[in-house]
């Protein structure tokens, strides 16, 4: 069993900053202080309730998604381990992921951009996805525009 340590929190201005200056200070860097850092260093960063083949409710780690697909009136949540289901709509899943991240290159689907392995542009007037995990997807027309831009942002 873990025992949880209790977190205090201070704060202090300091008008030098540009940014969020964040310190740890614990007896030993365990488990607990390891998820707090991690937390901190990417606050959009979460889990997802999905359900899995048997129906039962399961948390995904956004990190191992890989893709969001609206199916059929259902939201299908392809990941490194398999495909799930989410009981939500793919606007409601897409405010809760991490922007940075998740990018929609279609009405129907979003990609998690850690996961891409290229973008194939060279088909004229449409996007070809590779993901690396070998699964291939094709941005819309009219999202080509707003992808180009993000990955360029990227950079």
């Amino acid at each position: 069993m873990i025992r949880t340590k209790r977190v205090y929190v201070t704060f202090s201005s300091d008008l030098g900053l540009a940014g969020i200056n964040v310190q740890f200070s614990a007896s030993a860097r365990d488990e607990q202080v390891e998820a707090l850092m991690k937390r901190i260093e990417d606050p959009l960063g979460q889990s997802l309730a999905v359900l899995d083949e048997a129906g039962s409710l399961v948390s995904l780690d956004e990190e191992s998604i890989v893709s969001l697909c609206a199916d059929n009136k259902r939201l299908r949540v392809t990941a490194d381990d398999g495909t799930y289901w989410a009981q939500s709509t793919l606007q409601a899943m897409e405010r809760q992921l991490n922007p940075s991240k998740f990018l929609r290159i279609s009405r129907f689907e979003i990609v998690n951009l850690d996961k891409v392995r290229r973008f194939d542009f060279s088909v004229v007037g449409e996007l070809r996805i590779e993901m690396k995990n070998g699964m291939e997807t094709w941005g819309s027309r009219r999202y080509i525009p707003a992808i180009r831009k993000r990955l360029k942002e990227r950079m």
